[in-house]
């Protein structure tokens, strides 16, 4: 990730095209609707009570700060609480162009273009309200700063800053803490350990020793508390490593734009998975023939990383990152993968240009498919959530009743900043859920439905429901209580 100033003419493109990506986040950012994981922060933030805060694995810190600070400034719009996540993501595509650029030929630079800043399920996290961005932005630096103070003969400030940002991002999102932890086994090995007991008479050591462990047990601590308090994180994730973070990668890629059997997902992440293994191995064993500082520590890295995962696995039962929580896996496959393309293979070759080329338009026309500023992978049930509690606004409701999935950004947004009448959460699901009210629809003006409308569980209710008004995008109907 050097910071040459030079440019050839290729590079325009690449400005521009990361010009209109940079568009396409701000759009996301304003028009999307709050997710309920934002509705929960947001709620956390306005109705501050530091247990509730700090017992959930949804508080990611700096995003909270970011939150409280819109608030203390009066701005409680959604795109007004995504500040801190937008700024972010533009600094992190600023900062992948700028290593794109160094990279030689179109074909490899279109390639890692792609795979970096197409990916549609990583550009919706670098537009929410949580703490991924962020993550990803200081994850970034950490590298960017390492690599440089490994060019400039072990430049003691660079190499404190890539510590110092590998812990913000550990802040920023405690499942980069896996990453904190890889790099700083790196880190400690590169300037400290490597030349023998000669440490122990350097405060650099000392300092850096401090920040370590004040950075870890941060951590662990606040990851104890949510364990005692709750466990909302122990449920998610999965139970095999290549299903969870690369299977899982292929899936949320491809964003629901095209149907892939069982079979045929697998055997793509587990070719992703044997390709990334053995391009890290490459990168670590070929050291001394391709000399790329970025490669060679991105594949330490990563492979430490990934023993990390297991063990906690193994050892203690903790699920394998999947999702949005192998986020932090992306920019390390990222560069390995260009790195063994720029040093193993042999790219000015006429058939790897044109496999570079194709694999670049199939990931362009999947990134074309994906184009949306209403809803993400994640969240599709609260698309359109303002256009539904703006209409029932207009209707002067005192109370409503709708779905579980809405009742969250309900009650922790939509009923603190404008909504004048209470709700409630309804049975829809058919079976008794602990989130779900003991309400009978008789008690309620008005429902919000779901399609498809399921209210089997309130069977034998003597009462009449008439429509009202149906969004044709997403059939979601109101209906009128009849008593």
């Amino acid at each position: 990730m050097s910071l040459i100033k030079q440019r050839n003419s290729s590079d325009y493109l690449f400005i521009l095209l990361g010009c209109l990506i940079t568009v396409y986040l701000l759009l996301r950012t304003y028009f999307v609707d709050i997710t309920d994981d934002e509705a929960w922060s947001f709620y956390n933030v306005k109705k501050f009570w530091y247990v509730e805060a700090l017992c959930s694995g949804n508080t990611h810190w700096f995003n909270f700060a970011a939150i409280k600070v819109a608030l203390l400034l009066g701005l409680e719009q959604v795109w007004q609480i995504r500040w801190l996540s937008v700024l972010s993501g533009i600094m992190f595509l600023y900062l992948g162009y700028k290593w794109v650029k160094t990279l030689d030929g179109l074909a490899l630079k279109l390639f890692a273009f792609s795979f970096l800043f197409l990916n549609p399920y990583l550009l919706e996290y670098l537009t929410l309200a949580r703490g991924y961005s962020s993550a990803l932005c200081f994850m970034v630096f950490s590298l960017i700063f390492l690599f440089k103070s490994l060019k400039e003969n072990e430049k003691r400030s660079f190499a404190f800053y890539s510590l110092v940002f590998a812990g913000c991002s550990a802040i920023a999102n405690f499942g980069f803490f896996y990453f904190f932890l890889s790099f700083g086994a790196i880190y400690f090995y590169r300037f400290h350990f490597k030349n023998g007991i000669a440490f122990i008479k350097t405060k650099s050591f000392y300092v850096d020793l401090f920040y370590a462990i004040g950075i870890s047990a941060l951590v662990l601590r606040a990851l104890l508390f949510i364990k005692e308090c709750s466990n909302d994180i122990g449920s998610f994730g999965g139970g095999d490593l290549t299903s969870s973070v690369f299977c899982n990668f292929i899936e949320t890629l491809i964003y629901n734009n095209f149907h892939l059997s069982n079979i045929i997902r697998d055997t793509l992440g587990i070719g992703l998975f044997a390709f990334i293994f053995t391009a890290a191995l490459f990168g670590i064993i070929r050291y001394k023939k391709h000399k790329d500082n970025l490669y060679f520590y991105s594949s330490l890295i990563l492979l430490i990383l990934l023993a990390l995962t297991v063990f906690n696995k193994w050892v203690f039962n903790i699920l394998y990152p999947t999702e949005r929580t192998a986020l932090m896996f992306y920019p390390l496959m990222t560069i390995i993968l260009v790195g063994f393309l720029k040093n193993m293979i042999v790219t000015k070759a006429f058939y790897q240009k044109i496999i570079l080329y194709l694999i670049s338009l199939i990931l362009i026309i999947n990134f074309c498919f994906s184009l949306n500023l209403k809803t993400g992978y994640d969240h599709p049930f609260c698309k359109d959530s303002k256009s539904y509690f703006d209409y029932l606004n207009t209707l002067n409701p005192k109370k409503i009743g709708m779905p579980l999935e809405l009742y969250c950004v309900f009650v922790k947004y939509y009923q603190i900043t404008g909504c004048e009448f209470e709700g409630e959460s309804i049975n829809t699901v058919g079976y008794d859920h602990p989130y779900i009210k003991k309400n009978r629809l008789e008690d309620f003006e008005y429902l919000l439905l779901f399609y498809p409308y399921n209210l089997s569980y309130y069977k034998g209710t003597p009462i009449k429901l008439t429509k009202i008004k149906l969004f044709p995008d997403s059939k979601t109907m109101v209906v009128k209580v009849e008593k």
